[in-house]
């Protein structure tokens, strides 16, 4: 079987490419370019292919990951969003063109990653579930992935934790740095406001509290829904960031209560299983959030309702709503709005 890992340079995927040389499957490693400040990364993959004794190949996507991601995670903050890039990277790059190009070009079987995550069959489709270490569980990510991608996967780590790959992988990669960074790549260090102002001027506005003007802000695209500090506006009581109007250019505050939301709108649905087949189903509507009880969903003109059992606290449109049933992904899509 012929399998290819996409190695990004860091610890995650080297022990990944590592378990797959172990087990003697004919394997080669991808690395994609998506930006130009990657010698680092670049040569430490290179590096990994070097010791593991497989070929490495680095191809440039630097063209169309400024198309696919960091426009749309742009253009998405000017509407009032807030965007998840890192879904959007798997759905369009990492799992979208890149898959696509390597079994393309390589004839590969099997496409793996470093993920934290599994596959396995539920009510006979194949599908994401939790991987073991439940606090690095990556499942979330992979939400709008298409469906028939799933089956060409493969992901080493899905029965690890992190604790023990980072400790059975020091000594294999010891030029490796194991801390890992939080941050969104192609920020390279930035703050998002800095990394924002290249793309999107200053454009004042007013914040709303009570219908009542009661300061300015700089442009809504440096705040998200849920947000309390920020403003620097003396109001004598804490308050929240509970709505962003992009046509109107302000911004709405108002007590903690008004950030809980009966349900949400939910466009661009992606289903790994059918809808038909879901059961007691559960939604996560940011990364690390609590899941929360599904009470029902339902198509509405194109777009999805979704609504819970209990009021949940901060839906942000952009952001990605997964759903999952036990510990098996269901699939995902775009919150549009929320439901009061």
């Amino acid at each position: 079987m012929k399998i290819a890992i996409a190695l990004s340079g860091g610890i995650d995927s080297a022990f990944a490419a590592y378990l797959l040389k172990k087990q003697n499957y004919d394997l080669i490693a991808i690395t994609f370019k998506i930006f130009d400040s990657q010698e680092e990364t670049l040569f430490k993959a290179q590096k990994i292919a070097q010791q593991l004794q497989i070929p490495h190949y680095i191809i440039d996507f630097k063209e169309i990951f400024e198309k696919e991601v960091i426009t749309y995670f742009v253009n998405s903050y000017a509407k009032g969003k807030t965007p998840n890039p890192c879904i959007w990277c798997n759905k369009k790059i990492k799992f979208g063109e890149f898959f696509r190009y390597a079994l393309r070009s390589f004839k590969i079987d099997k496409f793996a990653t470093g993920h934290y995550v599994k596959i396995e069959e539920y009510k006979n489709e194949i599908l994401f579930k939790k991987a073991k270490d439940k606090k690095k569980d990556q499942s979330y990510f992979l939400s709008l992935v298409d469906k028939e991608v799933i089956s060409y996967l493969d992901f080493p780590l899905g029965d690890f934790t992190k604790e023990e790959v980072r400790d059975l992988a020091q000594a294999l990669f010891p030029f490796i740095k194991v801390k890992e960074s939080q941050d969104i790549c192609f920020l390279k260090g930035k703050s998002l406001k800095e990394f924002l102002s290249k793309f999107l001027p200053e454009k004042k506005g007013p914040v709303i509290y009570n219908n009542k003007i009661v300061g300015w802000h700089p442009g809504i695209y440096w705040f998200t829904i849920g947000q309390r500090k920020g403003l620097k506006l003396p109001l004598g009581k804490p308050l929240y960031i509970i709505s962003l109007d992009p046509e109107e250019n302000k911004i709405i505050l108002g007590e903690k209560e008004k950030l809980f939301s009966k349900g949400l709108i939910l466009e661009n649905l992606n289903l790994h299983l059918p809808l038909e087949k879901w059961n007691e189903v559960y939604a996560q509507i940011r990364y690390r959030s609590n899941i929360v009880k599904v009470k029902d969903i339902y198509k509405k003109g194109e777009d999805y309702v979704v609504l819970f059992e209990n009021p949940v606290k901060s839906v942000t449109p952009g952001q990605i709503c997964a759903f999952y049933e036990k510990e098996y992904l269901l699939g995902g899509g775009v919150i549009k709005s929320r439901l009061l």
